[in-house]
């Protein structure tokens, strides 16, 4: 046999090592962790937060644009872990008011019925002004309402796991800019299988 020829079966026997041993996925980092949980399901769903991963999103109902689009993507994000055999008890999808003084218990679930969110994992928390403010804290989350009742906050929605550490930061829908449904799925799926 020729050396070229030795050469890359060596090479080529390398390379089917190297992919066979390569992780298909890399660990989600930790970065950061939420301490506590004082907010209050709206609906009264007992469905646990705290031992599931979760992805978690800030909005208030009077948002004009970012809010409504992130909760359709949010919609599409459970379908697709329905169509990749994800059961809706695996994980938790977190939405927390801005607005606890306008967005009452009954406005929340008026606009969950007008997104049509039934599902026992899609939760709607709420909390007071002061707790709210300390919730985002832990994310790093900024928010400020302006004077004629709408907000400016940040555009990012949270990957939390079952032990409550944050593992990844994913962009909300901006304009034509859609939330990455693909990523999020996938990395919850990672979390739901650690």
């Amino acid at each position: 046999m020729s050396k070229a020829f030795i050469t890359l079966v060596l090479v080529a026997i390398g390379f089917l090592v190297f992919q066979l041993l390569w992780p298909t996925t890399i660990n989600l980092p930790k970065i950061g962790a939420v301490d506590e949980w004082p907010l209050t399901e709206v609906s009264g769903n007992e469905t646990s937060i705290r031992n599931k991963p979760k992805i978690i999103a800030f909005f208030y109902t009077n948002c004009p644009d970012i809010c409504p689009t992130t909760m359709m993507d949010l919609k599409d994000v459970q379908q697709l872990l329905k169509e990749k055999g994800i059961s809706e008890n695996q994980y938790v999808i977190v939405a927390v008011t801005l607005d606890p003084l306008h967005d009452t218990k009954e406005k929340i679930n008026q606009y969950k019925d007008a997104f049509g969110i039934s599902s026992a994992n899609f939760l709607f928390l709420r909390g007071t002004e002061i707790e709210t403010k300390q919730f985002t804290q832990d994310f790093n989350f900024t928010y400020k309402q302006n004077q004629n009742g709408f907000f400016t906050h940040s555009t990012s929605m949270y990957v939390v796991d079952s032990k409550n550490q944050i593992r990844a930061l994913h962009d909300m829908a901006i304009g034509e800019k859609r939330v990455n449904i693909e990523e999020v799925v996938n990395h919850l799926i990672q979390l739901i299988e650690e």
